[in-house]
């Protein structure tokens, strides 16, 4: 006889929150995304290779990755808000450094310490819905109303990009990164004091006995014998290793599109980059509209395993179909039909990652406790550092971008589900 699932726990949404915490998560892909546009152009410029342009994102998402574990321990130790200001001060210094590269290599230096100061705001932002919403189906509520706002930045950055592009050349996009995170750091000090989030926590329903003895959100939180507890300990948590590598295989597969679809685009099908930071940014909002898909479901009482299946399950079929259109389009003169094929495939492969990873943070950070902060920096490490690969591998295959796109896709589409299926059997289908 099968247990009834319980009603959905109703939550006031906090939008304020929800949207600082959706901006300090949307500061990595607006970083990446407002230079897509440019990308060609700036290595014109700098003299410097496609690969090595490539390598200007692969290098920014892997300091963020790794990143995230320095920063992950030190805010369960020193608290979120002081973690998040410092990584802001990094981040706006290498904004301004890489405005003044003189060539390719140090566009990729200042990149990845710039990577290295987002880290920061990402990893105490993860942990923050940890702090303050106990339960893991309201956190897949919280965590994809929070994934929507972030989708903004990779739907209006390309957008931003070409128009500052146009208008005082390459070099002004880090400056309006540099102002954007002087920005945010104002709004981080004045909307996250630890008096509002635990008045915030406050009107939430009651968490656990174990909870209660928690510090307050945004405060350091020990364990123990008052030392945080370290990555040997989360990662013996149910299922957080099996998680946590979904999330990379998941980030991968978005991340071959992302950076593969500039020279898919701009240099195979010859569009210009105009035309290309609409095309991205149509077909980044398919992330938004996956994130509001499963936010929808969480509010609905769907189990967050149920959730997950359906979307590695579509993740698979969308990267089966992107190898079709690779194949399909590897000789593609930039017909309007052609382009369209491709955009489409890309959409349907950011949706299901929209779709999927606000899931996958929530049953990763499930069991975490004190240990919010490590568990997310291991996710949020192993989400970029998936990313970073992909967008390396897709510039090293000796076939057509737009193959090695598709190959790359479908790969990751059935790893996932592949990761979903071992971890969780069928009890989830």
């Amino acid at each position: 006889m099968q247990a009834r699932h319980s009603p959905p726990t109703r939550i006031a949404l906090p939008v304020g929150f929800i949207v600082v915490l959706g901006m300090l998560a949307g500061l990595p892909p607006l970083s990446i995304d407002i230079s897509l546009p440019g990308l060609p152009a700036i290595g014109a410029e700098l003299g410097a290779t496609d690969s090595q342009m490539q390598a200007t994102l692969g290098a920014f998402m892997l300091t963020f990755g790794f990143g995230q574990l320095a920063w992950g321990p030190l805010s369960d130790r020193h608290g979120r808000l002081r973690v998040i200001l410092l990584g802001l001060a990094v981040y706006v210094v290498a904004a301004i450094a890489c405005t003044l590269a003189a060539d390719g290599a140090a566009l990729i230096g200042w990149r990845a310490v710039q990577g290295f100061g987002a880290s920061a705001a990402s990893v105490a932002g993860i942990a923050l819905v940890r702090d303050v919403f106990p339960q893991p189906q309201q956190r897949a509520t919280i965590q994809s109303f929070i994934v929507a706002v972030l989708s903004l930045a990779p739907i209006v950055a390309p957008l931003i990009g070409a128009f500052v592009i146009h208008a005082v050349g390459w070099r002004g996009l880090f400056a309006v990164l540099a102002g954007a995170g002087l920005l945010l750091a104002a709004i981080v000090g004045i909307r996250l004091r630890a008096g509002r989030l635990r008045a915030l926590r406050g009107v939430q329903p009651a968490a656990p006995a174990s909870e209660d003895r928690q510090a307050g959100p945004g405060q350091p939180q020990p364990e123990g014998g008052g030392r945080p507890a370290g990555y040997r300990s989360f990662l013996a948590l149910p299922h957080a290793r099996a998680l946590s590598c979904a999330l990379g295989v998941v980030f991968c597969g978005m991340f071959v599109f992302i950076s593969g679809s500039p020279f898919v685009l701009i240099d195979g099908m010859g569009v210009s980059s105009s035309v290309y930071a609409i095309a991205f940014a149509l077909a980044s909002a398919a992330v938004l509209a996956g994130s509001l898909t499963t936010a929808r479901l969480s509010q609905r009482g769907v189990p967050p395993q149920r959730v997950l299946y359906a979307g590695v399950r579509g993740a698979a079929c969308a990267g089966l179909a992107a190898l079709a259109v690779g194949l399909a389009l590897r000789g593609a003169h930039g017909q309007w039909w052609e382009i369209a094929v491709f955009v489409v495939a890309m959409a349907a492969s950011l949706f299901f990652g929209g779709f999927i990873m606000p899931t996958l943070f929530a049953l990763g950070l499930q069991d975490a406790g004190a240990m919010a902060g490590v568990g997310a920096a291991v996710l949020g490490a192993s989400q970029m550092l998936g990313g970073a690969l992909g967008s390396t591998a897709v510039g090293m295959l000796p076939v057509a971008p737009i193959v090695a796109v598709g190959t790359l896709a479908a790969l990751c589409g059935v790893a996932v589900w592949i990761i979903a299926r071992a971890t969780f059997g069928r009890t989830s289908s």
